[in-house]
């Protein structure tokens, strides 16, 4: 065993004792979660690995993006192309970046052509909580749910009026000005936020060659997001969600041009939840939810993507049989408007499912099932079977299968013959669904605000899709096939807890992510990961210090020793300080040791950089 994996065994055994919590010391397995089920449960009745991240959690570390508090946080591993707003993408359990889902207050929030979500332009401060739901849920979720699940809610009013106002600036020209009101009377509740981000970035790709473009590539963001809702009657509520980001990222495309990408994701909804009786709630959800994407790579070269979304869903919650009865009716409609031309723009998917959970005594059982029709390639059935048994009052085993599986994209599906003088691409009609059968086994143990998990997963992913070169063919044509099968197999091991003021949280992360077939690595997955993190309150002042390391990485496949890309960790700290009542000064420092890093071959990371923020806030 080498030193990286000694010490990350070693945190996590120092840690074994003193459990998962959040930041303000409540456990987070006592938080109150829906992703888990898609019903209301506490997080440490849950059979599948789920973690809380708070509006508290958010604003006591200080990230300056969604991205960079992902990263730190357990089977979560990200790739960045450049610094901030750079194309980012999200890995679950050495899972694919299209095998997790992102949902903004319930909606899909993605493009049906690339096959995967913009998490790089949802800002924090629009954020109220975060649920991320690890190992595959398609049962629940239909299509993309392969590795997990991130569910976004976006911030929601309370009693009384709550302005808030922070405006910061850090390394690289960084600035950032954001404003909230939000608040509520008897049952009425509304928000609104309003922000604007901006940096000058760093040059993503220093080291490229003919044609580079030495420059500092920059990133700028509007953001907007508003809430309203109205219970009546007694158990009754409406209400709307909206959500926009319209960002831009400067970008090197290898000649001395400015090359940029305007990206905008949109997500609105509304909903009305109604009593139809004792035991028996029903969920009534329209929305429609939009990726946005122009790329202008040169003068003369550029190129739009664009998805739209539209979702109706009912969903039914009834007490049956000592437990909780789901069942739900969705119907999803894809559109794309795209400047190819693409044979087909459009597809819906009709979808059932039902769901059971349920606890007596010591036992915990969940089972769930879900049929999804797809107009471009029929049905497909997926469920999973989970079981949890408290054999001490402070501890549980539980186990559970499952199956997943992600739909073709309209880019594999549809993309037309397009060739250059490198030869010619294509999409593939004939295309399956990618599809997996995960198995995993865990134990947690939760004593008040000390607890801790380990949970062993093993993952199997059939009929992957990707661009192949066709043997034969002149010109040199690659067109998307079911070409490969890939085995993700590990261990998660997590820990925290609130200790003599200290509030402590550790997870270390062992995973092998290979091709079934030929046995090599996958792209871009560390083997070995872990992350600590540390904070005390003292006075008016805050004090965290965190850890974040991964081991070495391999960017593409078939291994070799010229896209090795070596382990690395990075030290961040914060600092918070009240000066007065409503008033608070907020820094962050990141990459303290300035470590040389890579998380895309090619393409750099910001080195130490620093920024300070005033959030004003009465209370």
């Amino acid at each position: 065993m080498d030193r990286f994996s000694s010490a990350a065994l070693a945190a996590a055994c120092a840690c074994a004792g003193i459990g998962a919590a959040r930041a303000d010391g409540v456990p987070t397995l006592d938080a109150v979660v829906v992703t888990a089920t898609r019903q209301v449960e506490r997080a440490s009745d849950a059979l599948a690995a789920i973690e809380v991240i708070d509006r508290e959690d958010i604003e006591r570390a200080g990230h300056s993006s969604l991205v960079e508090l992902l990263s730190a946080r357990a089977g979560i591993q990200v790739t960045t192309n450049g610094g901030a707003g750079s194309t980012s993408k999200i890995l679950i359990r050495g899972a694919n970046a299209g095998h997790t889902l992102l949902l903004i207050d319930g909606m899909r929030a993605g493009s049906a052509t690339r096959g995967d979500a913009t998490p790089e332009v949802i800002p924090l401060e629009a954020i109220e909580r975060i649920e991320i739901l690890r190992g595959p849920a398609s049962a629940l979720y239909g299509s993309d749910a392969i590795g997990g699940v991130i569910q976004i809610f976006t911030r929601k009013g309370e009693e009384g009026i709550h302005p808030s106002l922070r405006a910061g600036f850090g390394s690289d020209d960084t600035r950032t000005l954001s404003a909230a009101l939000s608040g509520g009377i008897d049952r009425l509740r509304y928000s609104l936020v309003a922000g604007h981000d901006r940096t000058g970035g760093i040059d993503a790709k220093p080291a490229s060659r003919a044609g580079s473009d030495p420059d500092r590539d920059g990133f700028r963001n509007d953001y907007q997001s508003a809430s309203l809702s109205l219970g009546f009657r007694e158990r009754d509520e409406i209400g709307v969600a909206l959500f926009r980001a319209d960002a831009q990222n400067d970008y090197d495309a290898g000649r001395p041009y400015d090359s940029y990408l305007d990206k905008r994701t949109e997500s609105v909804s509304a909903h009305m939840r109604n009593q139809l009786g004792a035991g028996w709630a029903s969920t009534l959800r329209l929305g429609h939810s939009a990726d946005r994407a122009f790329t202008r790579s040169s003068e003369s070269a550029s190129s739009r993507f664009d998805t739209a979304q539209r979702l109706l869903s009912w969903q039914h919650d009834v007490a049956l049989g000592g437990g909780s009865l789901l069942a739900a009716y969705e119907y999803l409609e894809q559109e794309v408007d795209t400047s190819t031309a693409y044979a087909e723009t459009k597809r819906t998917v009709n979808s059932a499912l039902l769901g059971w959970g349920g606890q007596f005594g010591r036992h915990h059982l969940q089972l769930n099932a879900r049929h999804d029709d797809n107009s471009q390639f029929g049905g497909r059935t997926t469920g999973t079977a989970a079981y949890g048994f408290e054999f001490l009052p402070q501890w549980r085993v539980h186990g559970s299968i499952g199956t997943a599986f992600k739909a073709p994209t309209f880019n594999d599906l549809y993309y037309p013959r397009t060739c250059t003088s490198s030869g010619c691409n294509a999409g593939n009609p004939d295309l399956e669904p990618e599809t997996a059968l995960n198995r995993e086994l865990g134990i947690a143990w939760e004593a008040g605000r000390y607890s801790a998990r380990a949970t062993y997963f093993n993952n199997r992913i059939r009929n992957l899709i990707e661009w192949a070169l066709l043997p034969g063919t002149r010109p040199r044509t690659r067109m998307a096939g079911n070409v490969s099968d890939a085995r993700l197999e590990g261990v998660e091991l997590g820990a925290a807890a609130e200790w003599r003021g200290y509030r402590l949280r550790a997870s270390v992360d062992l995973l092998d992510a290979r091709d079934a077939d030929t046995g090599e690595r996958l792209a871009r997955r560390a083997s070995r990961a872990a992350a600590v993190a540390v904070e005390r309150d003292a006075g008016g002042w805050t004090l965290g210090a965190e850890l974040v390391a991964q081991g070495a990485r391999y960017d593409a496949v078939p291994n070799t020793s010229a896209d090795r890309m070596g382990g690395y960790g990075l030290l961040n700290a914060y600092v918070h300080y009240a000066p007065a009542r409503d008033w608070r000064i907020e820094a962050r420092f990141n990459n303290l040791l300035d470590k040389d890093y890579e998380l895309v071959r090619g393409y750099a990371t910001p080195g130490a950089n620093a920024f300070v923020a005033v959030r004003y806030a009465p209370r």
